[in-house]
């Protein structure tokens, strides 16, 4: 199944990819303070290594190197240099894991804390196993960027836990176009050093599924299981902003039918300061009004669909100053009025 497409305003790297982007390009000679300008960021901003950057600052980033002749953007140049430490807890976490199948499983599970701007899934075949990533955001140069980037890092951090393994990876597959030129198309079978295929329904590197067994050089259980746990509370701190959002849903559906609560109410039940609730959900890129408009509108479809009260009764209920107002608000979010919503829903009424 195919990711929802995630908004531009809320999508996100890890501050690590950009801080490992600027060093490769400073080694190449691209002037620091040209990227920075282009992403509109400070070095005192990339400081924190476990932070996030909005994906647009990426995108700004590969918008200015692609104006060098030879742009180090290239996701394939950045993968060459990857290292573990690259992607701090969860590259430690991969060096102490004991098998390649517990290596993977890592980084399926841990998915979210360097982005949330693609996923990570396995598929299994006869013989194989494939490792997929699927990129939900940005524009088609910055996916093909950013899915060369994130499968040739993978095949080198694999090469690196496995420095024995000559049969790695078996195959190599993108779902963007083979790039033109016989040179470029030498460069990835250089660098994989496997058949290479495009057009291809998915992004993934092909693995023989007995490698999954192979004993890893440096796996060590104990540290395994702290910095697993170390790993799921920063995954846990990442994905706070999301569960906030949730506890805000979930007091406006408790307290609207006493009526339609306002920032200050929920922020005093949440236990926090209303300019701290503002803030986190600004980061976030959302805000209170549009999370109260969110729980209306499906409030509005599960009542409509279910009860038989009036739009009149619903619109008063949902804190609507006149049932007009109510249709609008609805049609606007819909493309349907409440009555023709529940028609479709019902079809038995009249």
């Amino acid at each position: 199944m195919s990711n929802p497409e995630k908004p531009t305003d809320t999508a996100w790297v890890s501050t690590r990819h950009l801080q490992h982007m600027m060093r490769q390009a400073e080694a190449a000679g691209v002037p620091a303070a040209t990227l920075l300008a282009a992403t509109g960021l400070s070095r005192i901003s990339l400081a924190d290594v476990d932070g996030t950057i909005p994906m647009s600052a990426i995108e700004a980033v590969i918008s200015t190197l692609d104006q060098y002749p030879a742009s180090v953007m290239a996701g394939l140049q950045l993968a060459r240099e990857i290292q573990p430490a690259t992607f701090g807890a969860l590259g430690l976490l991969l060096q102490s894991c004991t098998t390649l199948a517990d290596a993977l499983e890592a980084v399926v599970r841990f998915n979210g804390l360097l982005s949330n701007i693609g996923t990570t899934t396995l598929a299994f075949a006869p013989g194989i196993v494939e490792v997929r990533w699927e990129c939900a955001a940005g524009s088609p140069a910055f996916r093909r960027h950013a899915s060369e980037y994130v499968l040739g890092a993978f095949v080198m951090l694999a090469r690196l836990l496995l420095p024995a393994t000559t049969d790695l990876p078996r195959a190599v597959q993108f779902a963007h176009a083979q790039p033109t030129g016989t040179d470029a198309r030498r460069d990835y079978f250089s660098f994989f050093r496997c058949p290479v295929y495009f057009e291809h329904h998915c992004n993934a590197v092909v693995i023989p599924v007995d490698l999954l067994k192979a004993r890893l050089p440096h796996g060590d259980t104990a540290l395994k299981a702290l910095l697993e746990q170390h790993t799921l509370d920063l995954l846990h701190a990442r994905n706070r902003p999301e569960a906030l959002q949730d506890d805000i849903r979930r007091l406006i559906t408790i307290m609207m039918p006493s009526g339609i609560p306002t920032r200050d109410a929920v922020a005093t039940q949440l236990g926090i300061s209303t300019r701290s609730l503002h803030r986190h959900l600004q980061e976030s890129g959302t805000g209170f009004r549009d999370i109260l408009d969110e729980v209306r509108l499906q409030t509005a479809r599960q009542q409509l669909r279910e009860q038989s009260d009036t739009i009149s009764d619903i619109s008063e209920r949902l804190g609507f100053s006149s049932p007009q107002a109510f249709l609008r608000f609805f049609k606007q979010n819909t493309g349907v009025t409440p009555g023709e919503f529940r028609k479709q829903e019902q079809p038995n009424v009249t």
